[in-house]
């Protein structure tokens, strides 16, 4: 059985609500004994909280091993690992870091810095996690994401932009638990079978992702700004209904 691997926002949803087609091609792909999975970079709600949104607008149950995120990985990588770590973001971040790790608020203790998305940073924060880098902690970003979107057609700063810097003034690169990166391409290879197509409207972390798994790309058209070329992705769709149209006209070929 070949899997889809989808993005959320901006494909499947904008923000709460479903994007009109969606619905009607899950009920396709169920003809087609094609399986789906959500993969997000999203790290401000926990997997229940996406899977309840989920079940809410796409009027189906669905399975938490369906969904992956920053967090799922996060999850199975501190498996067994004895560390203090210390979370720069939310408090909700920490509250679900702290219920399956050691959290510390004392960032001098910690071994390991887990960059999250906060709304602002400040220059002191930064200087913190730099000073913490040099005294022997090892640092994570949840994703490495440019912008964060809290409409269809406005931005804010994302997750990267605090990595970004710190990876610059560090001369640095800060692993990531988010796409395209390693941990999350792995994660994929080893959970889940045939990953044939990854849809998505980000070419920096969807196309590339899909790349890194050897599966074909499709990018859906979106007000999201793409800092790569288009020109990358296998195939080019305006939403998700025409990217599984196309599946599924393909397969039947």
């Amino acid at each position: 059985m070949n899997t889809i691997a989808t993005d959320l926002d901006g494909t499947i949803y904008l923000n709460n609500e479903i994007i009109p087609g969606v619905i009607e091609s899950l009920l396709d792909l169920d003809k087609h004994n094609l399986k789906i999975i959500f993969i997000t970079n999203n790290s401000s709600q926990a997997p229940m909280e996406i899977s309840n949104k989920l079940e809410k607008l796409l009027l189906r149950d669905i399975d938490l091993d369906q969904i992956v995120t920053p967090l799922v990985i996060l999850k199975q990588y501190l498996e067994n690992k004895n560390m203090m770590i210390y979370v720069h973001g939310s408090d909700n971040l920490s509250n679900f870091v702290n219920s399956i790790a050691n959290v510390t608020t004392n960032i001098d203790e910690s071994q390991m810095v887990l960059i999250g998305r906060k709304e602002k940073y400040t220059q002191p924060e930064v200087n913190n996690i730099m000073s913490a880098y040099q005294n022997g902690s090892n640092i994570y970003a949840l994703n490495k994401d440019l912008t964060f979107p809290i409409n269809e057609f406005e931005f804010e700063e994302g997750n990267g932009a605090i990595v970004k810097e710190i990876e610059k003034l560090l001369n640095i690169e800060i692993q990531s638990f988010g796409k395209p990166d390693k941990f999350y391409s792995n994660f994929l290879l080893r959970n889940f079978e045939n990953i044939a197509y990854v849809i998505g409207d980000r070419v920096d972390t969807d196309i590339l992702l899909a790349n890194e798994i050897n599966a074909k790309s499709y990018l859906v058209n979106s007000s999201i700004q793409n800092y790569l070329s288009d020109e990358i992705a296998d195939f080019k769709f305006d939403k998700f209904s025409d990217c599984i149209s196309s599946i599924i006209k393909n397969l039947q070929n």
